[in-house]
């Protein structure tokens, strides 16, 4: 068929196929096929680079000193150090926790350890004396025994830390070998300050007196009263 007047001849839109859209179809379905094919590649890309990253992370902190000291478990020699500590408990320090049940045991007990100190340490120094019992003894309302006697004793050392017990037979300066002597354990060169220890704690003649310690030697002259 000759080509109708004013259609040039040369041009034919529509010579790919029978409908008018047809020409566009194919080069669309390459566009999508190839924003698929780049989806699935950064996909790709970010599950590669989201595990190493993961890998890397957990990598250091196992490594991490940190990590792995909070993590581990005590030693067997951290818990028997830390079991033999907790079972042990301190020495008793106050010696009348360790003294016996028996007064007269524990004055025995007490005058052999405070003698023994008093004998290195204040023999012929002058001391405060503020009791002497024999058990026996009637004096201050009743008959003293060894309990009466620990008790005034421990009482004493309650209000004066610094008390000692001694038995009189282990010192010549005592004229009586059978008394349990309570003395202040300071030793003072002068008898006069020792009475002052004495009147600066309250305490009058009847209570507190000077007494020089001897292990050798006399009685005569070992004791100073209060005026």
């Amino acid at each position: 068929m000759p080509p109708q007047s004013g259609q040039p001849a040369h041009q034919q839109p529509f010579a790919y196929g029978p409908g008018p859209y047809q020409q566009a179809g194919p080069p669309a379905q390459k566009k999508r096929g190839g924003l698929i094919a780049l989806l699935a590649v950064v996909v790709i890309v970010l599950a590669v680079g989201i595990g190493w990253g993961a890998a890397t992370l957990f990598s250091k902190d196992s490594e991490d000193p940190a990590t792995v000291a909070s993590t581990d478990e005590p030693t067997n020699a951290d818990s028997e150090d830390g079991s033999a500590a907790a079972s042990t408990s301190p020495e008793p320090t106050d010696t009348e926790s360790a003294l016996p049940d028996d007064p007269k045991k524990a004055l025995e007990q007490l005058a052999d350890s405070d003698g023994q100190m008093a004998k290195s340490e204040l023999d012929g120094k002058w001391v405060p004396q503020l009791s002497s019992k024999r058990v026996g003894l009637e004096a201050e309302g009743k008959t003293w025994d060894e309990e009466a006697i620990l008790e005034e004793f421990e009482g004493l050392r309650e209000e004066f830390p610094r008390v000692k017990l001694i038995w009189s037979g282990d010192f010549s300066s005592f004229k009586e070998d059978n008394f349990w002597v309570t003395v202040v354990g300071i030793g003072y060169d002068d008898p006069d300050d020792a009475l002052s220890w004495c009147s600066s704690h309250g305490l009058g003649p009847d209570s507190c007196y000077a007494k020089q310690l001897n292990t050798s030697g006399g009685h005569d002259g070992t004791t100073r009263l209060q005026d």
